[in-house]
């Protein structure tokens, strides 16, 4: 039998990666640097970023260390979108690339700017310290190390995609309100603070609820979702936010807060006709003194381009509203079998 050569042909091309530089010390607005490198289809944006520092700019600045996926300190925006850049393939973001053979990099949005790539943790870590995203033991002190705070099996699964969180700081980098709003708990931290709120090891439950459901806490997600599509960890965090809700509606009511009002007047106008009667909301939320003191001005102009939405009488049930209704009952009576059941346990 004669010899024979297997040959291994590597699939290579040159790219370009559109990198934001700023430097605080030296420049008055960012920018951005091309670096054209050749690569072999297999690379990590981390790994191209790498070589870049390493020999082509010295200067380029970003976080790394487990280059696994476990760390999350590589986050950055990579074609638009908060990812992590050492599980990120460059051959996949060329096909994503707005531009051909362009990988545009950029630093995570909603955190304070601290050079190039870098960005400031700092707001991050103290809303965590301020909504307590640890466990505080119900155990007794003198009891701590003398023997372990069980918990079951079961229990642990109620909140086991929840510790997979690696605190990269993608999602609150996507989050839509924090854009607008940079006092807004983050869903990162009610993430955290679901976990523990559910942890049955866990000794200020209600503290740290009264705290998530104040201005600017969990009734100003605005359910984007952004949070949970661009979860490196595929994390759900939505669900979380919404057993962060419902807890609190269950423990507190819902005339608690303006939040746990509006959730209520939400769900009565969708049982009665199908739809929102928008005129009456804003009331129903925050009484009629912060209405007029906060509203008038933008209903004047509603008014003047005839934008108002229908007084309450005209609102019409919407079509099917007996089918949907019976679903609303049984949905209704579904949470409400699921809340007793959680009580008796």
């Amino acid at each position: 039998m004669s010899d024979t050569t297997i040959q291994h042909h590597v699939e290579s091309r040159d790219v370009t990666f559109r990198v934001h530089r700023f430097n605080p010390q030296v420049d008055s607005k960012p920018y951005f640097d091309d670096y054209t490198i050749k690569l072999e289809k297999g690379i990590t944006v981390l790994r191209a970023l790498n070589y870049i520092k390493e020999h082509v700019d010295s200067t380029v600045t970003f976080r790394a260390f487990c280059q696994a996926g476990i760390c999350g300190s590589c986050a950055m925006r990579i074609n638009g979108i908060s990812k992590l850049a050492c599980t990120t393939q460059v051959w996949d973001e060329l096909d994503r690339s707005r531009e051909t053979g362009i990988i545009r990099i950029e630093p995570l949005r909603n955190l304070p700017l601290i050079k190039d790539l870098v960005v400031e943790m700092d707001p991050l870590v103290g809303k965590m310290k301020k909504h307590s995203n640890w466990v505080d033991s119900r155990m007794p002190e003198d009891e701590w190390g003398k023997k372990e705070f069980l918990i079951s099996e079961k229990e642990f699964l109620t909140y086991d995609k929840a510790t997979d969180c690696i605190l990269c700081a993608s999602c609150v980098s996507e989050c839509t309100i924090l854009r607008a709003h940079q006092e807004y708990v983050s869903p990162a931290v009610l993430l955290k603070s679901y976990r523990m709120n559910v942890d049955s090891r866990d000794g200020i439950h209600d503290q740290r609820l009264a705290g998530l459901v104040k201005d600017h806490g969990v009734w100003d997600c605005t359910h984007c979702y952004r949070c949970q599509e661009t979860c490196v960890k595929h994390i759900p965090i939505m669900d979380a936010i919404h057993g962060i809700r419902e807890d609190a509606i269950e423990r507190r009511g819902t005339k608690d807060t303006s939040g746990a009002r509006h959730a209520e007047a939400f769900m009565d106008d969708i049982a009665k006709k199908g739809k929102l009667v928008e005129a009456t909301l804003p009331i129903r939320t925050n009484g009629i003194a912060w209405t007029v003191k906060n509203l008038l001005p933008m209903a004047f102009k509603m008014v003047l381009k005839r934008r108002t939405p229908p007084p309450p009488p005209l609102v019409k049930a919407s079509k099917g509203i007996d089918a949907l209704r019976k679903e609303f009952r049984e949905m209704t009576g579904h949470v409400t079998k699921d809340h007793q059941k959680k009580s008796g346990e």
